[in-house]
């Protein structure tokens, strides 16, 4: 199978906008920048990708007319916030397997007039029907981890700091101002122990990326080195059954073990990580559960800055969602985004020096009985 390469990228800001910024018209800003970035003619583009949650029926075509693209193959991937990532799955097992050789793929997702206070489960999760939402089970998630590993609500706080930090150089964040420890730990309550910054926001955005073959490559004329995607994992949760540690996190174990294995990838060789930090505690659980962090140690990571740009391990140096912020469907591509512009030396303010291998984490959904509903996995290369 031929390799798979992202020719280029482009984001529109993400935030919180008017009726007037559609759907539409962030998708299309996305690509454009994307095809800009990658000097890639329409008649060259043979195919589209595109992740969405709340874009409603064919939004997909509905872009690819407006950006001069009609015609072609469409399609449309929902998998809640792993929607994106699994929209760039799709064009990058299409492009191995010689289908193609040059794809656009767009992550995009208007929630401010869809959405209001955190997302709904569907109607049938017996879970939700019970008041375990996304928020209550996080907060559940972090008392848990601080009575079984001794960690500090200040320490699950500072993921918060951290990210916001980080976000201040990200020109694409809905967010880029500092907050202080202070500020996160009396903020407005949501979920004991949980306060408002300690949740990613409601966002409007999109985020776009053109793939392609090396053939391709050399369609259009790219002879310098592009980041190379090396594995991307897709799993779904499993039903668990009885008492169950609460952050097992096998779903995330699983799919990190199968990127991995299909990019030929130890853990050590991770130079940084978009992780998918919906609330403070679920970054910290989550790199655990990949591997990335032994299991109980990543409070105490955050905390002494090793997953800061700078440090051991540097995490979200996007800002990730807590800060960058978190429409939905964007998402897995806006992560994707970032790992690109950090492999080409192209982050500016945020650049984590030597950076030569990346991986994006995305969870997405939840399913009544299961661990999770879905979790997609990229690691890209240089």
């Amino acid at each position: 199978m031929t390799s798979a390469y992202i020719a280029g990228a482009g984001m529109v800001r993400f935030g919180k906008f008017g009726p007037e910024i559609t759907f539409e018209v962030m998708a299309k800003g996305a690509a454009r920048a994307a095809m800009q970035d990658a000097s890639v003619e329409r008649s060259m583009i043979e195919a589209v990708y595109v992740g969405h949650v709340f874009g409603g029926p064919v939004a997909g075509q509905r872009v690819a007319v407006e950006l001069g693209l009609g015609g072609l193959p469409v399609s449309n991937l929902e998998n809640y916030c792993a929607s994106g990532a699994t929209a760039l799955r799709e064009a990058w097992m299409a492009i191995r397997a010689g289908a193609y050789d040059v794809v656009l793929v767009i992550g995009a997702e208007k929630m401010t007039d869809r959405v209001k206070g955190g997302v709904a489960p569907d109607p049938s999760d017996l879970d939700a029907m019970q008041g375990y939402v996304m928020a209550a089970g996080h907060a559940l998630s972090a008392k848990r981890y601080m009575a079984d590993h001794g960690a500090t609500r200040e320490q699950i706080a500072a993921v918060a700091v951290k990210n916001h930090q980080h976000s201040v150089h990200n020109p694409y964040a809905q967010y880029q101002k500092p907050v202080s420890l202070d500020e996160v730990l009396n903020a407005r309550p949501v979920a004991e122990p949980l306060g408002i910054l300690d949740c990613s926001p409601i966002s409007d955005g999109a985020a776009a990326v053109v793939v392609c073959s090396e053939a391709g490559l050399r369609r259009l004329g790219i002879s310098g080195k592009r980041p190379v995607i090396r594995g991307i994992g897709l799993t779904s949760g499993t039903l668990r059954v009885g008492l169950y540690d609460l952050n097992e996190e096998d779903i995330s174990r699983r799919a990190a073990q199968m990127v991995f294995d299909g990019a030929a990838v130890d853990p050590s060789d991770i130079d940084l990580v978009e992780m998918h930090d919906c609330f403070t505690i679920a970054e910290i659980v989550r790199m655990e559960g990949v591997g990335l962090i032994p299991r109980g140690e990543g409070a105490a990571w955050t905390a002494r800055g090793d997953t800061s740009i700078g440090g051991r391990l540097p995490v979200n140096p996007s800002g990730g969602l807590l800060s960058r912020g978190h429409p939905v469907g964007a998402t897995g591509v806006a992560q994707v985004c970032e790992l690109y512009w950090q492999l080409t030396g192209r982050a500016q303010g945020r650049q984590v020096e030597g950076a030569r291998i990346g991986l994006s984490y995305c969870k997405g959904g939840t399913v009544s009985g299961t661990d999770g509903g879905s979790v997609s996995t990229v690691i890209m290369g240089i």
